[in-house]
C-alpha cells in the first residue's frame, strides 16, 4: 500500500457538515417511505503503507514527426488543416508531377526499343550458333574448311555479345522506368501513423524543394507521462511498474506503466526523466498537459485507508457512506493520496472498521436504509468489525 502524506487541499469540514445536515432534514421524510437499498460495504482500514512522494511531469506525445517531401514541386493539393486527425497513409499533399510522367512515357519507349534490339540479336545469335553446327557437321565429313568454321564461331561469339548488351540496355531502361516510378510515387506526400496535425506548412501553389516541411504531426493514440524523479527515488522504480497519474485537467486518477527510465537527468536538478505510458485512444490528454504522479519511497506509515468505490464527491468535496444500524450516513474525507490501485489515504472521522459503501451508494441519501448484501472485505478472506463513524 502506498502514499502521498502531503495533504490535499480541500474545502473547510465546516460547511460541508452543514451540508450533510442540510440534505439529511431536508430528506428525512422520504427515507421513511423508502424500502432498504441493497449495497455492498468495505470497512476502513488501518494500515502500513509506503510512504509516496508526488512528482510533477508533462504529457508528451511518443512520437513527433515534421513530414517532408521526398521530391520537389509544385502543391496541387493539401487535403487537411491544422487540427484535424489523420491515419497512416492518408495523403498530407500532392505535388504536380507531369514533367515525370513524361519521362516515363519517353523510357517506356526506350525500353520497348531495346526489348526490340534483344528479339533481333537474339535470333541472330540463334541463326549464327545454327550455322556454325550446320559448318562443324560438314567439317567432321570433311566438307568444311577451317577457316569457314573460324569466321562463323566468331560470328556467332559476336551475336551472343550483342544480345548480352541489348539485354543489359532493357535492364537499364526498366531501371529507369522503376526510379522514376518511385519518383511519381513520391509526389504524393502520405500520413506515416495515425495523428494529428498540428502545424500546417505547405499550400496549394507552393513550391516545395526536396526535404521541404508539408506538415507536423504528433501521434495521440498513446502518450508518455513524463515524470522529473529525483535521484533519490529513481532507484525505486522500475519498467513495468504501475504508477497513478493525475493530469491536471482532470479529477480522476489513471493507471500507466513505466515504459523507459531515461539513464541522463538533468545534472543541476538532479532528476531523471521517467517516462509512463498511457492509452489515449479519445485523445483528451494533449502534450503539455501538467501531470502529477506517486512514486514510492523506502519509509512507510501507519495510515486510515478507504475503497476507492466507497467514495463519492459533491459540490463540497468528497465524502462517503457510512452504514450505522441499518441506515447510511454521510461523512466527508479528505483525499490524502493514493494507497495502491483499489484504496485512498484519506483524513476522516472515521474508525478502523467502520463498514462504508461500495456498490448502490450513488442513489443514497442520508439515513437511507440499507441492507448490506456483501462485505467486500469478507469476500476476500479478511474479517472485519462494523462501527460507527466517529463524530
Amino acid at each position: 500500500m502506498q502514499y502521498d502524506p502531503t495533504p490535499a487541499a480541500g474545502p473547510r469540514t465546516l460547511p460541508r457538515l452543514l451540508f450533510a445536515l442540510l440534505a439529511a432534514a431536508l430528506l428525512a421524510p422520504a427515507a421513511l417511505a423508502q424500502p432498504a437499498s441493497p449495497v455492498a460495504v468495505d470497512p476502513v482500514r488501518r494500515e502500513s503503507v509506503t510512504r509516496m512522494h508526488r512528482i510533477t511531469g508533462e504529457i508528451a506525445a511518443r512520437r513527433r514527426s515534421s513530414v517532408a517531401s521526398e521530391e520537389s514541386g509544385i502543391v496541387l493539393r493539401v487535403p487537411f488543416e491544422a487540427g484535424e486527425a489523420v491515419k497512416a497513409g492518408e495523403v498530407l499533399a500532392e505535388l504536380d508531377s507531369a514533367i515525370l510522367e513524361l519521362n516515363l512515357r519517353e523510357q517506356e519507349a526506350e525500353l520497348a526499343e531495346a526489348q526490340a534490339s534483344v528479339d533481333e540479336h537474339r535470333a541472330r545469335s540463334e541463326w549464327a550458333d545454327a550455322d556454325l553446327k550446320s559448318l562443324e557437321e560438314l567439317q567432321a565429313r570433311g566438307a568444311a574448311q577451317p577457316k569457314e568454321i573460324s569466321d562463323k564461331r566468331s560470328e556467332a561469339l559476336a551475336e551472343r555479345a550483342a544480345l548480352r548488351q541489348a539485354q543489359e540496355s532493357v535492364r537499364l531502361a526498366q531501371a529507369r522506368i522503376d526510379l522514376i516510378k518511385q519518383r511519381l510515387k513520391n509526389k504524393t506526400i502520405l500520413a506515416p501513423f495515425d495523428g494529428v496535425i498540428i502545424i500546417k506548412r505547405a499550400e496549394v501553389g507552393q513550391w516545395v524543394g526536396i526535404g521541404g516541411d508539408i506538415a507536423e504531426l504528433v501521434e495521440l493514440g498513446q502518450v508518455d507521462a513524463v515524470l522529473d524523479v529525483p535521484e533519490s527515488l529513481v532507484s525505486q522504480v522500475s519498467v513495468g511498474m504501475s504508477l497513478e497519474i493525475l493530469p491536471a485537467a482532470f479529477e480522476d486518477t489513471v493507471i500507466g506503466s513505466i515504459r523507459a527510465i531515461v539513464p541522463i537527468g538533468d545534472p543541476r536538478a538532479r532528476t531523471y526523466p521517467v517516462k509512463v505510458a498511457l492509452e489515449n485512444e479519445d485523445g483528451r490528454f494533449k502534450p503539455g498537459m501538467a501531470v502529477k504522479g506517486w512514486v514510492p519511497s523506502k519509509e512507510f506509515d501507519e495510515a486510515l485507508t478507504v475503497s476507492r468505490d466507497a467514495v463519492l464527491m459533491s459540490p463540497t468535496g468528497p465524502y462517503v457512506y457510512a452504514v450505522r444500524d441499518g441506515a447510511a450516513y454521510p461523512v466527508n474525507i479528505d483525499i490524502l493520496a493514493s494507497a495502491g490501485i483499489g484504496r485512498y489515504v484519506v483524513s476522516a472521522p472515521l474508525d478502523e472498521g467502520v463498514l462504508l459503501v461500495t456498490e448502490g451508494n450513488e442513489k443514497l441519501y442520508p439515513t437511507a436504509k440499507v441492507t448490506i448484501v456483501r462485505n467486500e472485505a469478507e469476500a476476500a478472506g479478511a474479517t472485519a468489525a462494523p462501527s460507527a463513524p466517529s463524530n
